[in-house]
């Protein structure tokens, strides 16, 4: 603007020049976009005078999260008849809140059998500018992996295993009578552990970056997880989801740089991320499904938590996570959005597990809803209860209240058709604990309770996986409390225990009442797990990590039949096959046959004679491997078999044909094995024959050309003497003193 003075004033206000403020402090131009407004598709069908409602149950019910609607910024277009078209354009105050609509609306169930389609306005006018002619995408190349199941077919029937010693990572074949055959090994294949998803499709290893699946007959890799500092990962049942956890928040900007440049298009997560732990990923595409964040308390501090963060019902059509002390949020899968929009206030939650089976109803055959178990404390008047609930309906099926409860634990049997409570008690005095275990028969009507009563209490729970009267056993002891440990969980004494066999018994002639008897008991034992065979029928009995006490003992539970049916007792019949011992034992594992039983020492929690033991299930040592550094032995999961009860009892019928083929298989890869052996030493021998036959021609030669040129030979003293000294010691006797 010119500077002005009494003489150069101008006459009027137009006279004034502004344009350089107006240039200094101009705005630019700001394009009207329609980035604020979505597209709500799927809603009901209305009268014109209900349209004023349905937005109040929209802003309050779908979109109380995204934020406030413009004043008048919700359309709903009528139809001739006057009712609204089904879906309408709501108008938000910014682009952000417009997005975080999309994200929180699209899927939304606003009735059970009705869910919105949300979607940005923008959206239409992409799509109008697509071209009429149809191009096809470039198709990717297929990578073929191989078939993710293949080792099922080996012609030996073999299970594989997984090792991980050191920086190495080796997966191999169980062998028997031989050293176990290599499939494949690499050094720094995780960074951190190995782990096998379920049903043994996938080998997960564990890096910086996130997580890597492997598979295939070559153990090639199949997927990528991005998210950094995983320290925890789960599958559901039947591996179609992936759940993951890391204790570092998500950090959109930190993924970004530490994927570099050139791969920050594999960043899988968004602002809607940001801050959050948990993850959940389709195992098939490798998308992620959804995040979530910790459980906070009203203070900001994480609620306590435990792992795994979710639990998945058998069909996988829902997963659901405790928030402890208040409440259970169950969630449908795919769409990953909370059941009934709504989590289920449970006062003072401790524990909850869902039935591993899909059961049948016993009159129709028809499908029976999922069952999800949770048990609470005492509180004031109020008894600790244990609820038994249909999903997705919340109908309670069963109840039972609890008095002068310490804790709980739910132990559902394989088969969904029992499930025990492991209930701790206090006595009138609350000095001492004992243990009752309430037993809900699930598969039955009404769902009965049973109730075993011990006089201390039971430290450990295991279900016998098969078996028709639903046998399992426990472990028991008169001090609860356990011993003291180490840094890294050895205990420094083992402590006084019991084992204990209980059976289901049906009504009948001889059982006027029909429930739980005991079988056996085994007493002063100093066992501390109990692990059955995955078939049922063997058990071992093994004392862990304690510094004083290595011990297995292998039993069979039905091998004395003759002395159960003399004495009418079926627990007659449990047997001691084998005792041995594993020092330094830290971890016990069945292999999926049940034929095979591994003992190991991991320098996770020993730092000497690390490696690890080959079973039988009879406990006849196979192999035993001393490795060091030694950190891991994984057996790879089966599938459940395919073959029908019917089947298997008929194989079960001609076992012992199918024996004797087996046997001779194994005699025939015996003998191949020691000819392989024999070929091998032969061609040594031939190539230590060939060298020795070169090397003596050679020297002929040397020595016929150095005689030739006037060489002469020395003469051999065969007339001189030679003195041998030999000094032999001998112990003449031998006493020992003690002080």
């Amino acid at each position: 603007m010119v500077a002005y003075t009494f003489d150069n004033l101008p006459g009027s206000e137009e006279d004034i020049d502004f344009s350089d403020l107006e240039r200094k402090f101009a705005v630019p131009e700001q394009e009207e976009t329609l980035e604020n407004v979505v597209v709500v598709d799927n809603l009901p069908i209305i009268d014109q005078g209900k349209i004023e409602k349905l937005t109040g149950a929209l802003q309050k019910n779908v979109f109380k999260n995204a934020g406030k609607f413009k004043a008048n910024g919700v359309h709903m277009p009528l139809a001739d008849e006057g009712k609204t078209k089904g879906y309408a354009f709501i108008e938000f105050e910014t682009a952000q809140q417009a997005q975080a609509a999309v994200r929180l609306g699209n899927g939304f169930p606003l009735e059970r059998s009705r869910r919105l389609q949300v979607n940005p306005f923008m959206d239409v006018e992409r799509y109008t500018e697509v071209e009429d002619e149809y191009r096809a995408p470039p198709a990717e190349p297929f990578i073929d992996h191989g078939h993710l199941k293949s080792w099922l077919g080996d012609e030996f029937a073999r299970d594989q295993f997984a090792t991980h010693v050191g920086n190495n990572v080796a997966v191999y074949w169980n062998e028997t009578a031989q050293p176990a055959e290599l499939i494949t090994a690499r050094d720094n294949w995780t960074g951190t552990r190995v782990q096998w998803s379920p049903l043994g499709s996938y080998m997960c290893t564990f890096h910086r970056p996130g997580l890597a699946l492997w598979g295939g007959p070559e153990f090639k890799k199949l997927m990528r997880v991005v998210h950094p500092f995983i320290t925890h990962a789960e599958f559901s049942p039947s591996e179609q989801y992936l759940v993951t956890f890391s204790s570092e928040p998500i950090s959109t900007e930190a993924v970004d740089k530490m994927l570099g440049a050139e791969e920050q298009h594999q960043n899988p997560f968004t602002a809607d991320d940001e801050g959050h732990s948990v993850c959940i990923w389709n195992v098939r595409t490798g998308t992620l499904m959804r995040s979530f964040a910790l459980p906070m308390n009203k203070d900001g501090t994480p609620v306590k938590t435990t792992w795994p963060q979710f639990k998945w019902s058998p069909s996988e059509k829902y997963f659901a996570r405790m928030t402890h002390g208040s409440s259970i949020s169950i969630y449908e899968a795919p769409s990953m959005a909370l059941l009934d929009k709504k989590s289920m206030k449970v006062a003072g939650i401790q524990d909850f597990s869902w039935c591993p089976r899909v059961l049948e109803d016993t009159r129709t055959g028809a499908a029976r809803p999922e069952m999800l178990a949770y048990w609470t404390p005492e509180e004031g008047n109020l008894p600790a209860r244990v609820t038994v609930m249909a999903v997705p309906s919340r109908e309670v099926v069963r109840t039972k209240n609890l008095f002068s409860v310490f804790s709980a634990s739910l132990h559902w049997h394989p088969s969904g058709k029992m499930m025990c409570v492991r209930v701790q008690r206090y006595t009138k005095s609350k000095k001492s604990r004992f243990t009752n275990l309430e037993i809900f028969r699930t598969g039955e009507r009404d769902v009965p309770v049973d109730v075993v009563e011990l006089t201390d209490s039971a430290v450990a729970f295991d279900w016998e996986p098969t078996c028709d009267n639903y046998r399992f056993a426990i472990l028991h002891t008169d001090d609860p409390t356990p011993p003291p440990t180490n840094a890294n969980g050895i205990a420094m004494s083992a402590v006084k225990t019991n084992v204990s066999f209980y059976a289901f018994e049906r009504k009948g002639k001889l059982v006027k009442k029909e429930g739980y008897a005991l079988l056996k008991t085994l007493p002063n034992k100093t066992t501390t797990s109990l692990k059955w065979s995955p078939h049922g029928r063997h058990i071992v009995l093994a004392t862990m990590r304690t510094v004083t006490t290595c011990t297995l003992e292998f039993y069979d539970a039905d091998f004395d039949q003759t002395a159960a049916t003399k004495s009418g007792n079926p627990g007659d019949a449990i047997s001691l096959l084998e005792s041995a011992e594993h020092y330094n034992i830290t971890e016990l594992e069945w292999d999926p046959s049940g034929r095979y039983v591994v003992t190991s020492a991991s320098a996770w929690r020993q730092l000497a004679d690390t490696g690890y033991i080959l079973w039988d299930f009879k406990g006849q040592q196979l192999q035993k491997i001393d490795i060091e550094d030694f950190k891991q032995f994984l057996w790879r999961p089966r599938p459940q078999s395919l073959l029908s009860e019917e089947q298997k009892r008929t194989i079960r019928k001609d076992l012992k044909s199918y024996s004797r083929a087996f046997d001779e298989q194994d005699e025939r890869r015996l003998h191949a094995a020691d000819a392989e052996l024999m070929s091998q030493r032969r061609r040594l021998v031939s190539e230590w024959e060939t060298w020795r036959t070169q090397v003596a021609e050679l020297l002929a030669a040397e020595t016929d050309k150095a005689l030739a040129d006037g060489y002469k030979l020395p003469i051999a003293a065969d007339n001189e003497d030679f003195v041998v000294e030999e000094i032999v010691e001998e112990i003449i006797e031998e006493k020992e003193e003690f002080i």
